[in-house]
């Protein structure tokens, strides 16, 4: 067993890309069968987990230090096995990953050196071909590790169901709404709270309307909390900042048209929620955002990303756009022109956003190119601003290769 430093002696094992003037950006090589739903988690010495699913083999992670340069530093990818759709967050107890395998949750830690605990499955009691999960990691110690929602259908509408990870195990699934109707997935954030924070929980309860529960410190749930606007649908994020304050982005109720908003909106640490901030940026007749996702950067600074489709008049695809907006100083900006040469017809709907512990962002999403010899399968791409400057080998972590 040698142990070398993250950035000295590791095994590059990614193709590059071609990087815009100011991003670094790579190709997470190696699959045969197309890959999907990337997810990212970065611990508080910087080094990212990107977890993936490969269509029909199963789940992988790839461990890295999240601040690759023109050469990115990573040991080669870990298989976990059969699942789909994988989900992943920092911990007190290091990393975990969380996925779906027929009618069983899995979940396994690892750290920054590796997976070394093996995987465990939770009964879910049901299929869950469908499900949709996001987890949300708790990194002061003490009971609670994660919190994880679990998004089913249910006739016309879908369930919500709820599993507390534990310093001992973890606690039966918990259905927190059911039979709601809009068929958005749950998203999972946390409430700053002494010695843990507690769970909240954000999801639609019908259309137009974006609520909460979050966790009691005694046990239990408050009451069901309504965002004030009309304005929300289809799917959203939800972060939390260390002082309490919460970021949203949303998209809207989804009309018949192949197209929809998105908007942010914040909680302040009064508890007060801002109006919802339209983001979007039309390229087309039709702009149809997906996937959305937020982040809190350094400070005040906040991070949004997400995929956007568009489409002509006649309803006819055209090019799809990977947007990218920060909050800066209190202003939005839009700084998606960096990624336009990674855009293609053929992105995957599902991206990926992550901060390191100096707030600055992590980027992933799929794409399937076409070479002379043919479609290539799709793959992960992982990007970030080369503005973030590159972490000291004082402050690399340490790292295991057999």
């Amino acid at each position: 067993m040698r142990t070398y430093r993250w950035l000295a002696l590791c095994a590059m094992v990614c193709a590059a890309g071609t990087a815009a003037a100011d991003w670094a950006a790579w190709e997470i090589d190696g699959n045969t069968n197309d890959a999907d739903w990337p997810v990212l988690a970065v611990s508080p010495g910087n080094t990212a987990v990107l977890a993936w699913e490969e269509e029909g083999v199963g789940v992988w992670t790839q461990t890295m230090d999240a601040y690759f340069g023109d050469e990115i530093i990573a040991c080669p990818p870990t298989f976990h096995g059969p699942g789909h759709r994988p989900v992943v967050a920092w911990t007190w107890r290091g990393f975990l990953l969380v996925w779906t395998d027929g009618w069983n949750l899995v979940y396994r830690y690892g750290d920054e050196l590796g997976w070394g605990d093996p995987s465990l499955s939770i009964p879910a009691g049901r299929d869950l071909a469908e499900a949709r999960l996001d987890l949300q990691g708790c990194a002061e110690p003490g009971w609670s590790v994660g919190w994880l929602a679990c998004t089913l259908p249910a006739g016309a509408g879908v369930d919500h169901w709820f599993v507390h990870l534990n310093k001992g195990s973890y606690d039966p699934p918990l259905l927190l709404a059911g039979s709601t109707n809009e068929w958005g997935a749950a998203q999972v954030a946390q409430v700053p709270h002494a010695p843990q924070p507690l769970p909240r929980v954000y999801y639609f309860p019908d259309f137009t309307r974006l609520g909460h529960l979050t966790g009691l410190d005694e046990g239990g749930w408050s009451p069901l909390a309504l965002l004030p606007a009309e304005s929300y649908g289809s799917a959203c994020d939800a972060r939390a900042h260390a002082d309490g304050r919460q970021a949203v982005l949303s998209l809207g109720p989804q009309p018949t048209c192949p197209c929809n908003t998105i908007h942010y909106s914040e909680q302040d640490d009064a508890g007060e929620w801002s109006a919802p901030l339209t983001l979007l940026e039309s390229h087309d007749e039709y702009d149809w955002p997906f996937s959305p996702q937020v982040a809190w950067g350094d400070g005040d600074e906040v991070h949004a990303f997400w995929v956007q489709p568009t489409y002509n008049a006649w309803m006819e695809p055209g090019r799809v756009h990977l947007e990218y907006r920060r909050r800066t100083g209190g202003v939005w900006l839009d700084e998606s022109a960096a990624l336009e040469s990674y855009e293609r017809r053929s992105l995957g709907l599902q991206v990926a956003l992550a901060t390191t512990a100096r707030g600055d962002p992590l980027f992933a999403w799929t794409r399937q190119d076409t070479l002379i010899s043919g479609p290539q399968p799709r793959r992960v791409w992982l990007a970030r601003p080369r503005a973030a400057v590159a972490v000291s080998e004082a402050e690399g972590s340490g790292i295991e290769l057999a």
